[in-house]
C-alpha cells in the first residue's frame, strides 16, 4: 500500500513519517528528496527548479512503480486543494497507486495555526524547510490542505500529540481498515 502524509510546513510529517515507516517496514519518500534536487540545483527563485523537480519526481515515480507490489511506501506531501502544481503532484501521487494496483490511504495532519507557527519556528527544521511565519500564514490565508474523499482518509489533529503518539494512531487506523482495503481508484482524484 502507499500511506500519504499531507500537511502544512510544520505539522510533522517527515518525524511522524520516519516512525511510521520504520514501524511497517516501509520505503519512506519524503517530499524534500525529491524538491531539495530542484532547490539546490537550480535555487529556490528560479522557475527551472520547478523543471528539475518534476523530471527528478518522473524519475522517481518510474522507479518505484517497479519495486514489488507487496512494498509499503510511506510518502509524504504539504498539498493545498485548489494550487494546480500541488493537485497535479496529487495526481501523480494516486496514478502511483493506480499503476501499482495498491491501496492509497491518505492522512491529513491536522495542527492549530498557533503550534504550526511555533513548529516551523523550531530549530529542528533542517535543510530547505520553511522557516518563514509570513510565508506560512500566506499560504493559510490562501488555501486549504486537501483532503481526498474517500472512506480511508484519515485526519488526525497532532497539535498535542507526539511523533510517536502520532504514528501509533495511524499505525492503529491502518491496522482497522486493512482488511477492507482496495487497490486505489480514480475517486482519490476527488478531494472534500
Amino acid at each position: 500500500m502507499i500511506i500519504h502524509l499531507n500537511g502544512w510546513p510544520g505539522a510533522g510529517k517527515r518525524t511522524i513519517g520516519l516512525i511510521l515507516a520504520e514501524a511497517l517496514k516501509a520505503r519512506f519518500i519524503h517530499n524534500h528528496l525529491l524538491h531539495d534536487v530542484g532547490i539546490v540545483c537550480a535555487g529556490i527563485d528560479s522557475p527551472d527548479r520547478w523543471t528539475v523537480y518534476e523530471n527528478v519526481r518522473s524519475a522517481a515515480y518510474a522507479a518505484l512503480v517497479k519495486r514489488p507490489p507487496k512494498e509499503i511506501f510511506v510518502m509524504t506531501n504539504a498539498l493545498c486543494k485548489t494550487a494546480p502544481r500541488e493537485v497535479e503532484a496529487w495526481h501523480h501521487v494516486v496514478d502511483l497507486a493506480l499503476s501499482r494496483g495498491v491501496p492509497l490511504v491518505p492522512i491529513v495532519l491536522e495542527v492549530e495555526a498557533a503550534e504550526n507557527i511555533r513548529r516551523v519556528q523550531s530549530a529542528y527544521r533542517v535543510g530547505k524547510k520553511m522557516t518563514d511565519v509570513a510565508e506560512l500564514q500566506s499560504f493559510f490565508a490562501a488555501d486549504k490542505i486537501q483532503y481526498p474523499d474517500v472512506s480511508e482518509t484519515f485526519a488526525i489533529d497532532v497539535t498535542r500529540l507526539g511523533a510517536a503518539e502520532s504514528a501509533t494512531r495511524i499505525f492503529e487506523h491502518l491496522r482497522d481498515i486493512r482488511p477492507t482495503l482496495q487497490p486505489a481508484t480514480h475517486r482519490h482524484l476527488q478531494l472534500r
